[in-house]
């Protein structure tokens, strides 16, 4: 019985190992994301107000050129690719847990 509860609490704390990792590179995502789009945000159109008579109108606002196109990844590019590293890190586990026995 102690060897099944050993195997438990080390289990358990890798596995907390990971979410507490996949928690922090969500953030991280998350916050990336945020401020790529703040520049992005459009505000409510301003309305000009009307000249006076007699005062001159004021200069025209320039034109900001168009931001570069920026390469989208779509959704089954994520999935593959997260597919790919749970694959890798399966075949390594295996591989690692091969040369324990062998050993």
């Amino acid at each position: 019985m102690p060897d099944v509860v050993r195997a438990l609490g080390i289990s358990a704390g890798l596995l907390l190992l990971v979410v507490v990792l996949i928690v922090i590179i969500s953030i991280v995502a998350v916050n990336r994301g945020a401020a790529e789009m703040a520049p992005e945000q459009h505000h409510a159109a301003e309305v000009p107000v009307a000249a006076k008579e007699g005062a001159a109108a004021a200069p025209a606002k320039a034109v900001k050129p168009a931001a570069p196109a920026v390469e989208e990844v779509s959704v089954i590019q994520i999935l593959l690719f997260g597919t790919g590293l749970f694959v890798l890190t399966v075949i390594a586990l295996v591989a690692l847990s091969l040369i324990q026995h062998m050993g």
